[in-house]
Protein backbone atom coordinates (compact mmCIF):
# COMPACT_ATOMS: atom_id res chain seq x y z
CA UNK A 1 0.00 0.00 0.00
CA UNK A 2 1.53 3.50 -0.94
CA UNK A 3 0.95 5.75 1.57
CA UNK A 4 -1.42 9.12 1.08
CA UNK A 5 0.63 11.11 3.90
CA UNK A 6 3.82 13.20 2.34
CA UNK A 7 6.63 12.13 3.86
CA UNK A 8 8.65 15.38 5.27
CA UNK A 9 11.42 15.44 2.82
CA UNK A 10 9.38 15.48 -0.04
CA UNK A 11 7.96 18.77 1.42
CA UNK A 12 10.80 20.21 2.40
CA UNK A 13 12.91 19.46 0.21
CA UNK A 14 12.93 18.84 -3.88
CA UNK A 15 12.88 15.57 -5.48
CA UNK A 16 16.07 14.05 -7.11
CA UNK A 17 14.69 10.46 -7.94
CA UNK A 18 17.37 9.31 -10.52
CA UNK A 19 19.95 11.72 -9.95
CA UNK A 20 23.09 10.17 -9.70
CA UNK A 21 26.20 13.39 -10.38
CA UNK A 22 26.69 14.96 -7.26
CA UNK A 23 26.95 18.24 -9.03
CA UNK A 24 23.45 18.46 -10.60
CA UNK A 25 21.86 17.39 -6.86
CA UNK A 26 23.59 20.73 -5.65
CA UNK A 27 22.53 22.72 -9.02
CA UNK A 28 18.87 21.33 -9.05
CA UNK A 29 18.44 22.04 -5.18
CA UNK A 30 20.23 25.49 -5.34
CA UNK A 31 23.22 24.36 -3.08
CA UNK A 32 25.81 25.44 -5.30
CA UNK A 33 26.36 28.23 -3.69
CA UNK A 34 29.89 29.09 -1.95
CA UNK A 35 29.98 31.06 1.83
CA UNK A 36 32.60 33.68 2.76
CA UNK A 37 33.84 35.10 5.69
CA UNK A 38 33.91 38.46 6.42
CA UNK A 39 35.09 40.86 9.12
CA UNK A 40 32.48 42.48 11.55
CA UNK A 41 32.30 46.21 12.50
CA UNK A 42 29.96 48.42 14.51
CA UNK A 43 27.69 50.17 13.45
CA UNK A 44 30.18 53.17 13.76
CA UNK A 45 32.03 51.26 11.49
CA UNK A 46 34.85 49.94 13.66
CA UNK A 47 35.85 46.08 13.10
CA UNK A 48 35.37 43.82 15.51
CA UNK A 49 38.53 41.74 16.78
CA UNK A 50 38.03 38.68 16.36
CA UNK A 51 34.40 38.04 14.72
CA UNK A 52 33.05 37.54 11.53
CA UNK A 53 30.07 37.20 9.50
CA UNK A 54 29.67 34.26 7.15
CA UNK A 55 27.32 35.24 4.33
CA UNK A 56 26.47 33.64 0.71
CA UNK A 57 28.77 35.27 -1.83
CA UNK A 58 25.87 35.38 -4.43
CA UNK A 59 23.15 37.22 -2.55
CA UNK A 60 25.43 38.52 0.55
CA UNK A 61 22.77 36.79 2.81
CA UNK A 62 23.98 36.66 6.20
CA UNK A 63 24.10 33.04 7.74
CA UNK A 64 26.18 33.58 11.28
CA UNK A 65 28.90 34.94 12.98
CA UNK A 66 31.68 32.69 13.35
CA UNK A 67 35.66 33.20 15.42
CA UNK A 68 38.55 33.13 14.28
CA UNK A 69 39.35 29.52 14.08
CA UNK A 70 36.04 28.58 12.10
CA UNK A 71 37.21 27.82 8.81
CA UNK A 72 34.79 28.24 5.71
CA UNK A 73 34.03 24.75 3.88
CA UNK A 74 31.42 25.65 0.95
CA UNK A 75 28.75 22.45 0.16
CA UNK A 76 30.66 21.00 -2.87
CA UNK A 77 33.91 19.52 -0.61
CA UNK A 78 31.68 18.87 1.96
CA UNK A 79 29.27 16.83 -0.15
CA UNK A 80 31.61 14.96 -2.07
CA UNK A 81 32.34 12.17 0.32
CA UNK A 82 28.63 11.68 1.03
CA UNK A 83 28.52 11.26 -3.21
CA UNK A 84 31.19 8.50 -2.19
CA UNK A 85 29.24 6.59 0.38
CA UNK A 86 26.41 7.22 -1.71
CA UNK A 87 28.21 5.36 -4.32
CA UNK A 88 30.27 2.92 -2.01
CA UNK A 89 26.61 1.25 -0.65
CA UNK A 90 24.50 1.52 -3.62
CA UNK A 91 22.41 3.91 -2.96
CA UNK A 92 20.01 6.37 -5.01
CA UNK A 93 20.18 9.84 -4.50
CA UNK A 94 16.33 11.12 -3.45
CA UNK A 95 15.73 14.54 -2.36
CA UNK A 96 17.85 17.59 -1.21
CA UNK A 97 17.12 21.13 0.69
CA UNK A 98 17.59 23.98 2.58
CA UNK A 99 16.76 25.95 5.64
CA UNK A 100 16.78 29.76 5.88
CA UNK A 101 18.48 30.00 2.68
CA UNK A 102 21.34 28.22 3.49
CA UNK A 103 22.20 27.84 7.26
CA UNK A 104 21.34 24.09 7.07
CA UNK A 105 21.12 22.36 3.62
CA UNK A 106 20.85 18.65 3.49
CA UNK A 107 21.26 15.76 0.87
CA UNK A 108 19.14 12.20 1.68
CA UNK A 109 19.53 8.90 -0.54
CA UNK A 110 18.28 6.04 -0.79
CA UNK A 111 19.70 2.47 0.57
CA UNK A 112 18.38 -0.79 -1.15
CA UNK A 113 17.94 -3.10 1.61
CA UNK A 114 14.40 -2.61 3.06
CA UNK A 115 12.96 -4.98 5.67
CA UNK A 116 9.39 -5.99 6.66
CA UNK A 117 8.17 -5.88 10.00
CA UNK A 118 4.14 -7.83 10.33
CA UNK A 119 3.29 -6.43 6.91
CA UNK A 120 5.00 -2.82 6.63
CA UNK A 121 7.70 -2.32 4.46
CA UNK A 122 10.29 0.04 5.58
CA UNK A 123 12.98 1.88 3.26
CA UNK A 124 16.65 3.02 4.61
CA UNK A 125 17.64 6.23 3.85
CA UNK A 126 21.05 8.30 4.96
CA UNK A 127 21.36 11.66 5.17
CA UNK A 128 23.99 14.52 5.15
CA UNK A 129 23.32 17.73 7.25
CA UNK A 130 25.60 20.94 6.21
CA UNK A 131 25.86 24.00 8.74
CA UNK A 132 27.01 27.52 7.50
CA UNK A 133 25.84 29.26 10.90
CA UNK A 134 29.20 29.29 12.88
CA UNK A 135 27.42 26.86 15.40
CA UNK A 136 26.84 23.47 14.79
CA UNK A 137 28.69 20.36 13.50
CA UNK A 138 28.40 18.77 10.03
CA UNK A 139 26.34 15.50 10.59
CA UNK A 140 25.68 12.18 9.35
CA UNK A 141 22.30 9.91 9.73
CA UNK A 142 20.35 7.34 8.76
CA UNK A 143 16.83 6.75 8.98
CA UNK A 144 13.81 5.25 8.30
CA UNK A 145 10.47 5.54 6.63
CA UNK A 146 7.44 3.23 6.87
CA UNK A 147 5.98 3.18 3.30
CA UNK A 148 2.47 3.06 4.09
CA UNK A 149 2.07 6.31 6.76
CA UNK A 150 5.64 7.94 5.28
CA UNK A 151 6.49 7.65 9.27
CA UNK A 152 10.04 9.02 9.63
CA UNK A 153 12.18 7.37 12.39
CA UNK A 154 15.83 8.28 12.59
CA UNK A 155 18.63 5.33 13.85
CA UNK A 156 17.89 4.42 16.98
CA UNK A 157 21.43 4.07 18.43
CA UNK A 158 22.45 6.77 19.85
CA UNK A 159 26.32 5.84 20.14
CA UNK A 160 27.30 7.60 16.79
CA UNK A 161 26.12 10.81 18.27
CA UNK A 162 28.39 10.07 21.46
CA UNK A 163 31.23 9.34 18.94
CA UNK A 164 31.19 12.50 17.34
CA UNK A 165 29.69 11.92 13.50
CA UNK A 166 29.83 14.92 12.98
CA UNK A 167 32.53 18.09 11.63
CA UNK A 168 33.75 21.02 12.80
CA UNK A 169 34.36 23.71 10.12
CA UNK A 170 38.36 23.95 11.73
CA UNK A 171 41.76 24.03 9.91
CA UNK A 172 41.60 19.93 10.24
CA UNK A 173 38.11 19.73 9.26
CA UNK A 174 39.58 16.86 6.51
CA UNK A 175 41.04 14.87 9.27
CA UNK A 176 37.55 14.87 11.46
CA UNK A 177 35.59 14.58 7.96
CA UNK A 178 37.47 10.46 7.30
CA UNK A 179 36.98 9.79 11.11
CA UNK A 180 32.96 10.52 10.39
CA UNK A 181 32.70 9.08 7.17
CA UNK A 182 34.53 5.44 8.99
CA UNK A 183 31.93 5.97 11.80
CA UNK A 184 28.76 6.77 9.65
CA UNK A 185 29.64 3.50 7.74
CA UNK A 186 29.89 1.38 10.86
CA UNK A 187 26.53 2.67 11.70
CA UNK A 188 25.27 1.48 8.45
CA UNK A 189 26.68 -2.15 9.10
CA UNK A 190 24.65 -1.79 12.60
CA UNK A 191 21.66 -0.42 11.39
CA UNK A 192 19.63 -3.61 11.97
CA UNK A 193 19.15 -2.86 15.28
CA UNK A 194 16.54 -0.78 14.37
CA UNK A 195 14.88 -3.58 12.62
CA UNK A 196 15.36 -5.95 15.93
CA UNK A 197 13.78 -3.39 18.56
CA UNK A 198 10.38 -2.96 16.08
CA UNK A 199 10.07 -6.59 15.64
CA UNK A 200 10.35 -7.02 19.36
CA UNK A 201 7.39 -4.30 19.64
CA UNK A 202 5.51 -6.26 17.04
CA UNK A 203 5.48 -9.47 19.04
CA UNK A 204 4.82 -8.13 22.92
CA UNK A 205 0.72 -7.33 23.28
CA UNK A 206 -0.25 -4.39 24.49
CA UNK A 207 -4.07 -4.24 26.12
CA UNK A 208 -6.09 -1.18 25.96
CA UNK A 209 -5.79 0.01 29.18
CA UNK A 210 -1.63 -0.05 28.65
CA UNK A 211 -2.31 1.82 25.72
CA UNK A 212 -3.84 4.73 27.40
CA UNK A 213 -1.28 4.62 30.57
CA UNK A 214 1.51 5.00 27.77
CA UNK A 215 -0.60 7.59 26.14
CA UNK A 216 -0.83 9.45 29.55
CA UNK A 217 3.18 9.14 30.37
CA UNK A 218 3.68 10.26 26.61
CA UNK A 219 2.16 13.62 26.54
CA UNK A 220 3.85 14.03 29.92
CA UNK A 221 7.03 13.69 28.81
CA UNK A 222 7.24 9.95 30.74
CA UNK A 223 7.65 12.27 33.89
CA UNK A 224 6.39 10.79 37.12
CA UNK A 225 2.77 11.64 37.07
CA UNK A 226 1.64 14.19 39.72
CA UNK A 227 -1.82 15.71 40.41
CA UNK A 228 -2.01 19.41 39.08
CA UNK A 229 -4.89 21.07 40.75
CA UNK A 230 -3.79 24.25 38.83
CA UNK A 231 -4.26 23.16 35.83
CA UNK A 232 -7.31 24.84 34.40
CA UNK A 233 -10.41 22.76 32.48
CA UNK A 234 -8.96 24.55 28.67
CA UNK A 235 -5.63 22.18 29.50
CA UNK A 236 -6.95 19.32 30.95
CA UNK A 237 -9.81 19.20 27.97
CA UNK A 238 -6.71 19.67 25.42
CA UNK A 239 -4.51 17.03 27.11
CA UNK A 240 -7.89 14.63 27.08
CA UNK A 241 -8.25 15.02 23.59
CA UNK A 242 -4.31 14.05 22.80
CA UNK A 243 -5.10 10.75 24.57
CA UNK A 244 -8.09 10.46 22.39
CA UNK A 245 -6.16 10.89 19.14
CA UNK A 246 -3.41 8.65 20.10
CA UNK A 247 -5.30 5.80 21.11
CA UNK A 248 -7.47 6.16 17.98
CA UNK A 249 -4.58 5.45 15.80
CA UNK A 250 -3.34 3.06 18.44
CA UNK A 251 -6.20 1.43 17.12
CA UNK A 252 -7.19 2.31 14.02
CA UNK A 253 -4.00 4.36 12.65
CA UNK A 254 -2.49 3.26 9.14
CA UNK A 255 -1.98 -0.68 9.14
CA UNK A 256 -2.70 -0.98 13.16
CA UNK A 257 -4.90 -3.40 14.79
CA UNK A 258 -4.63 -2.18 18.68
CA UNK A 259 -3.09 -5.06 19.69
CA UNK A 260 0.34 -4.75 20.13
CA UNK A 261 3.47 -2.29 21.75
CA UNK A 262 4.27 -1.86 17.78
CA UNK A 263 0.89 -0.50 16.65
CA UNK A 264 2.09 2.59 19.50
CA UNK A 265 4.82 2.95 18.18
CA UNK A 266 3.13 3.60 14.65
CA UNK A 267 0.62 5.63 16.56
CA UNK A 268 3.51 7.73 18.10
CA UNK A 269 4.96 8.20 14.87
CA UNK A 270 2.33 9.27 12.78
CA UNK A 271 0.91 11.37 15.51
CA UNK A 272 4.06 13.40 15.78
CA UNK A 273 4.88 13.37 11.91
CA UNK A 274 0.88 14.07 10.47
CA UNK A 275 -1.54 14.75 12.75
CA UNK A 276 0.51 17.09 15.19
CA UNK A 277 1.57 18.95 12.42
CA UNK A 278 -0.19 22.68 11.86
CA UNK A 279 -0.64 23.78 8.26
CA UNK A 280 1.30 26.92 8.45
CA UNK A 281 4.43 24.81 9.89
CA UNK A 282 7.91 25.45 8.58
CA UNK A 283 8.44 21.76 7.39
CA UNK A 284 12.31 22.12 6.37
CA UNK A 285 12.72 22.84 10.43
CA UNK A 286 10.00 19.91 10.93
CA UNK A 287 12.58 17.46 8.88
CA UNK A 288 15.57 18.52 10.89
CA UNK A 289 13.77 17.94 14.28
CA UNK A 290 12.84 14.54 13.52
CA UNK A 291 16.45 13.87 12.44
CA UNK A 292 18.07 15.21 15.57
CA UNK A 293 16.12 17.11 17.44
CA UNK A 294 12.86 17.91 19.42
CA UNK A 295 10.65 15.44 17.50
CA UNK A 296 13.68 12.42 17.38
CA UNK A 297 14.43 12.69 20.89
CA UNK A 298 10.54 11.82 21.77
CA UNK A 299 10.40 9.14 18.98
CA UNK A 300 13.49 7.65 21.07
CA UNK A 301 11.96 8.19 24.40
CA UNK A 302 8.74 6.07 23.06
CA UNK A 303 10.59 3.48 21.52
CA UNK A 304 12.32 2.46 24.92
CA UNK A 305 9.93 3.33 27.02
CA UNK A 306 8.06 0.22 24.87
CA UNK A 307 11.13 -1.66 25.15
CA UNK A 308 10.79 -1.32 28.53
Amino acid sequence: MISKLTSLDERAGVDLTGERDIGNVLNRSGLDFEVEKVPMHTPEGNEVSDKYLLRRTDNKFVLGTCGKRYNVVDNEPMFEPFDKIVKDTGAVYESAGMLNHGKACWVSARLGDDFTIRDDAYQRRVIMLVYHTGLSRNSYFSYQNRVICNNMMASLNTASRKNGIGIKHTPTWEDNLQLAIDAFKQSISNANMFAKSIETLAMTRMTKLQAARFALRFFNDFKPMKREKSRTDRSKNRNHSKVEELMHLFEQGAGNEGKTRYDMFNAVTEYLDHTSVRKNVNTGRRFLSNLNGLQAGKKRKAVKELLA
